[in-house]
């Protein structure tokens, strides 16, 4: 038995994720100059980094090799302060994927239902199908979402609808 047989169907189900090319090698793939390039392919900044964050970079690389604050202490309560809620109305994720998988595995189980659009956030479907539940892809307008779709489709199943503005990856 190999150890991929020990997951559940659904995981094994899941492709591997296949992040954005190096520049150097699509440059060499494509035979393009390197310097031609704008990668965002995995949402870069092709700005590079801001003065500000560099400045905040540079005063935090002292305490870099100390294991962080996995409550978020001091970042919880500025952000509680400045938008009036209560510490335990936030919740910090290591990005958009931590938290939409946190979202999925907090509110889903096998047999539950996710809606979202055609031409979504790739990682709707892959949290929906990681937690065992079904997705429902309700079809785009123009590339958008079709809120009434959305309405239509909802069911007794249905636990979470995804919905992004500005979508991902179509802007809409």
């Amino acid at each position: 038995m190999s150890l991929s047989e020990l997951a559940p169907a659904n995981i094994r189900a899941i492709a591997p994720y296949q992040g954005g090319k190096p520049i150097s090698e699509l440059a060499r793939e494509m035979g393009l100059n390197e310097a031609d390039i704008v990668k965002l392919a995995s949402n870069e900044n092709p700005l590079g980094m801001s003065p500000k964050a560099q400045m905040a970079l540079e005063e935090a690389i002292y305490e870099i090799a100390r294991y962080p604050d996995g409550n978020s202490f001091a970042l919880r309560d500025a952000v509680s302060h400045k938008y009036g809620v209560q510490p335990a109305q936030i919740v910090f994720g290591n990005g958009s994927n931590d938290i939409l998988e946190l979202t999925a595995r907090a509110f889903l189980s096998a047999g539950d239902e996710t809606i979202y659009s055609q031409h979504a956030f790739a990682v709707y479907p892959l949290v929906t199908q990681a937690v065992g539940a079904t997705g429902v892809v309700v079809p785009a307008v123009e590339f958008g979402h079709d809120l009434q779709g959305f309405l239509k489709a909802i069911t007794p199943k249905t636990k979470l609808i995804f919905v992004a503005n500005p979508n991902n990856p179509t802007g809409t």
